[in-house]
């Protein structure tokens, strides 16, 4: 075959190729419809919007959102990483190694002293105190600050005792705090009981949880939950000097009200010495034992314990004026109490005493 035959061919194939296929359906009206709007527009000159670069601005930053959202919707979040906090667990002291003197001083954290398996006492930030006992009598002197303390509950009567200022809480097993503000010492109890009073001196009030007393630093008066306690220093009688009564003597009506008789040169103290008190509770401690135990019931091999608040009101000749059990005891228990217990006569004093002690009875 020729060149020229080969190029025939070829080309009656691709004619034959190009016959074969079907032309595409062409919308002829459509376009020519398209084609006059267009030339319409490009007739008459079309107004340019206000703003149309802010809008454009828009258009663009929307589009660009929803790639944003399309491209990052399967991706999780990047969290920032969590603030770091330093822990802030109290310091830890142990009491064996502190001496009976010792003064503790708390920095810019809580430092806890720990009596193992009697008490733990935390001063707050900036805060010190002085051990004072550490014997069978756990007592520390609250020099600034505040003092919270965990006492564990005993048989034994003031097991742990705090003084701030002049004022002096003891207790015997509770959770409580104490605090110097301004001149005042703030009580705080939040389990148990606390008598608070003056140094050296008879505890004048009682709180129960929970309970607040602000008292003035010497103790003598202050208030309890809101309710005002107490005498005032500038309101107390001037000491007088008078004979003091005979402990056995009882009181009178007109010896009540009257106070103590004016006679011979012995100076009566302002209020029952502790010794005395002591003393005095000693034979009332012995005498509700003996009622509770000659009038409670238990089972063979049973102990029944029970936990009272005994308050007393001693008038000034020494003799016991109010009696009150809080929790109550029975009416056969309380009966014989109170009777055994005015029969008690403490010391002659100028003002008397309100006292309150701890008590627990076992049968």
């Amino acid at each position: 075959m020729s060149r020229n035959e080969a190029q025939e061919a070829a080309l009656r194939r691709v004619l034959r190729e190009a016959r074969a296929q079907q032309p595409p359906d062409i919308d002829w009206a459509g376009s020519e419809e398209r084609l006059l709007r267009l030339a319409e527009r490009s007739a008459r000159p079309t107004p340019r919007p206000k703003f149309a670069l802010a809008w454009a601005g828009l258009a663009l930053a929307a589009v660009v959102a929803l790639w944003l959202v399309h491209e990052r919707s399967g991706v999780a979040p990047r969290l920032a990483p969590p603030e770091v906090v330093e822990a802030t667990e109290p310091l830890r002291k142990n009491a064996e190694q502190l001496a009976v003197g010792a003064r503790v001083e708390a920095g810019e954290r809580e430092l806890s002293v720990d009596h193992a398996k009697r008490a733990t006492w935390t001063l707050a930030p900036h805060s010190s105190a002085q051990l004072t006992e550490k014997g069978e009598r756990i007592a520390l002197r609250l020099e600034r600050g505040s003092v919270l303390s965990e006492v564990v509950p005993s048989s034994r009567p003031e097991t742990f005792v705090v003084e701030a200022a002049g004022t002096r809480v003891a207790v015997h097993g509770t959770v409580f705090r104490v605090a110097l503000e301004g001149g005042r010492v703030i009580v705080q109890v939040r389990e148990g009981t606390v008598a608070v009073g003056p140094i050296g001196a008879v505890p004048a009030f009682f709180l129960k949880a929970p309970a607040h007393g602000d008292f003035v630093s010497d103790g003598r008066s202050g208030s309890i939950d809101g309710r005002p306690l107490g005498d005032s220093e500038e309101r107390r009688p001037a000491p007088v000097r008078a004979a003091p009564l005979r402990p056995s003597a009882a009181p009178s009506s007109s010896s009540s009200s009257s106070g103590p008789t004016l006679e011979g040169s012995t100076e009566l103290p302002l209020e029952p010495s502790i010794n005395d008190i002591e003393a005095g509770f000693a034979r009332i401690v012995d005498t509700t034992s003996d009622c509770f135990g000659r009038n409670t019931a238990s089972a063979e091999g049973v102990q029944i314990t029970v936990r009272t608040a005994l308050g007393l009101h001693i008038e000034s000749s020494g003799a016991v004026s109010k009696v009150d059990f809080q929790p109550p005891l029975s009416p056969e228990v309380e009966a014989c109490a109170v009777s055994g217990i005015s029969g008690v006569v403490f010391a002659a004093s100028l003002q008397g005493a309100k006292v309150t002690r701890m008590l627990e009875l076992k049968r």
